[in-house]
């Protein structure tokens, strides 16, 4: 028998209601185009939740390695419901994932989880998200995290949790596509 001491993480990770309607753009139901870009992979509020583990669960940078100008994200539009998300360093795509989600109000949502194992340690972790854009066209993250770890051996539980972060600024590069 196996038992969960956080049944919150195996359900979808929910986000507080909008609280910057006014500062992001208008977008049409089907124009998730308009997200089309590259952004910085640091935020210009935190230093602690950075678009590329948003995006592709690498953590490649962090406050002793921060990103370069040439390290960034990359998002391209698939269709209405995908979002292409390729994460460059030095100019080089090092990952990439495919992102399905809805746009709801302006708000790409769309929600990603994944397993994995650390030393003697196995992890589900889970992500909700959801995108807009500023008027100046940089990018707006809303984000609730968790995660859960069991012990490789037995399967103990480990302590799990989740955090949340809102109107997460990410400036939009110049030479965006």
């Amino acid at each position: 028998m196996i038992c969960f001491n956080s049944c919150t993480l195996l359900r979808p990770l929910p986000l507080k209601p909008v609280t910057n309607k006014e500062a992001v753009q208008h977008i049409e139901k089907f124009d998730v185009s308009k997200f089309n870009g590259d952004y910085e992979i640091i935020s210009v509020d935190s230093n602690f939740c950075t678009l590329d583990y948003t995006f592709t669960y690498s953590l490649l940078f962090n406050l002793k390695k921060l990103p370069k100008k040439n390290d960034y994200i990359r998002l391209l539009a698939i269709d209405d419901r995908h979002v292409k998300a390729s994460l460059f360093v030095n100019d080089k795509i090092v990952k990439v994932k495919i992102i399905t989600g809805h746009l709801i109000n302006n708000y790409f949502e769309f929600h990603t989880s994944h397993f994995f194992l650390k030393y003697i340690v196995i992890g589900y972790g889970q992500q909700t998200n959801r995108l807009a854009l500023s008027k100046e066209e940089d990018l707006y993250l809303d984000t609730n995290r968790g995660g859960i770890g069991f012990l490789l051996i037995l399967p103990i539980p480990l302590s799990g949790s989740s955090y949340d972060f809102y109107n997460l600024k990410f400036k939009r590069k110049n030479n965006s596509s």
